[in-house]
């Protein structure tokens, strides 16, 4: 993401000069209010990086407690248990190099097992017209310069940064002779020779990186690419679910983790740091390791406030807006009309994916927005939504009428998700009529 007024070189340069490289605060001793004993580090989050965090913080005997504002823990990482297939909100796959998470998982007896990975054959809907991928070159849908015709929307991005790509290796970017592909991503493909239908449909295949092709910056995603051409050998996940790490991980804490507690200020003192929630507890510790995404990070108090550089990235900064809404099948209905279950759109819905059981039966569907077509999605009301989804999924597939259900909607694009999910807008504590989504 390109900001304002400097950019990622920059901003790691201020970080490493700063006291609070890490946004860990405080310092002295201090007493907990709502403990019986002296705490010495607050976490501030329960994804895998603040329980990982609070893990060897313990191990070096350091007394720590870990606050998180959900009901759950996991943070990004969360298996939906009640779907059938269990799709993963969050985090889909891990492989042989996530050495440390591996290393965890082993030592905390939580099982893995090799993922199957993405359906091939997959469905184009594009510009109202039905494609196969074998068809795309000649379809009347295709309307993309001469010298792309050949390449599928969904290789687009990857054939315009692949075939020019100068970086020597994934963590090549950060090197200031590469300082001026520092660019909007879509000036950078532009001057690759990218059509303006390229462009377009680029802007639906951005995945989970990127919210769009203007604000992102061509050297992140030329990095990306860089570290995407070392393929995994073997996707794989943790077996039952990858919720399953993070609740042992949170298990084998000595304090267990203090859900719904959403932090309100950050209070550095003399005496230590000082945590505020809304539900009026407060917290006293010598530091205060903070693992919020900045989306959150910036509703929070801090004072004294962060340094200018860092102030500026947790304001600026944001996250990819990602919306998933899964449904779950009466009919297989890609039996009857002959195509995959699998779409690739340039809708607002952009991809449906299948889920799948060990032995490949499909469970259940899931339909992935990115962007600002993720953004437009969280805009409307719960019915809204689902009116607009399932009309729309009809117009593109006429057989999904009457033959899917809506069961959740996970949206990770807003600032404050806490219902368990985060299951927004189709929320049963919001609206009493979807109480199949178990909020």
């Amino acid at each position: 993401m390109t900001l304002k007024n400097w950019n990622r070189r920059e901003f790691l340069w201020g970080m490493s000069q700063s006291a609070l490289a890490l946004l860990v605060m405080g310092r002295v001793s201090g007493q907990v209010v709502t403990a019986s004993k002296p705490t010495e580090v607050l976490v501030l989050g329960a994804g895998l990086s603040g329980l990982y965090t609070a893990l060897l913080l313990e191990a070096k005997g350091l007394s720590v407690r870990v606050l998180e504002a959900r009901e759950r823990v996991g943070g990004r990482v969360q298996t939906l248990d009640d779907i059938p297939g269990k799709p993963e909100a969050g985090g889909q796959a891990l492989s042989e190099k996530y050495h440390r998470l591996l290393a965890l998982a082993e030592r905390l007896q939580v099982p893995t097992e090799h993922s199957k990975g993405v359906d091939k054959e997959l469905l184009l809907y594009i510009r109202g017209q039905v494609v196969l991928p074998q068809d795309w070159a000649v379809s009347t849908a295709n309307q993309l310069a001469a010298s792309e015709r050949q390449v599928l929307p969904q290789k687009l991005l990857s054939h315009y940064l692949r075939q020019h790509n100068p970086l020597e290796s994934a963590s090549a970017w950060i090197n200031p002779k590469y300082a001026d592909l520092d660019i909007p991503l879509d000036k950078y493909l532009l001057a690759q020779g990218a059509s303006n239908e390229a462009l377009r449909l680029i802007d639906f295949d951005l995945g989970t990186h990127f919210n769009s092709i203007k604000s992102t910056s061509a050297l992140w995603a030329l990095r990306n690419d860089q570290h995407d051409q070392t393929r995994s050998k073997q996707s794989m996940h943790i077996q039952n679910g990858n919720s399953r790490l993070p609740e042992k991980m949170a298990a084998s804490l000595k304090s267990p983790v203090q859900l719904n507690k959403i932090v309100e200020s950050i209070h550095s003192q003399a005496t230590g740091v000082k945590v505020h929630c809304s539900d009026g507890s407060k917290f006293d510790a010598d530091y205060v390791v903070v693992t919020l995404p900045f989306s959150v990070l910036r509703q929070v108090e801090i004072t004294p406030p962060l340094p200018k550089i860092q102030a500026q990235a947790v304001q600026e900064l944001p996250y990819t807006a990602v919306t998933q809404i899964h449904f779950t099948v009466r009919h297989p209905f890609w039996e009857t009309d002959g195509y995959p279950p699998r779409m690739w759109t340039d809708s607002r819905l952009e991809s449906v994916f299948p889920i799948r059981d060990e032995q490949g039966r499909v469970q259940s569907l899931v339909c992935w927005a990115n962007g600002s077509n993720a953004k437009q999605l969280d805009a409307m009301s719960a019915d809204a939504l689902a009116k607009y989804v399932t009309s729309e999924l009809k117009r593109i597939r006429p057989g999904t009428e009457g033959n899917i259900d809506i069961v959740r909607v996970v949206s990770w694009g807003r600032a404050r998700s806490l219902c368990s999910g985060c299951l927004f807008p189709l929320c049963p504590r919001t609206n009493p009529t979807l109480s199949r989504q178990n909020g």
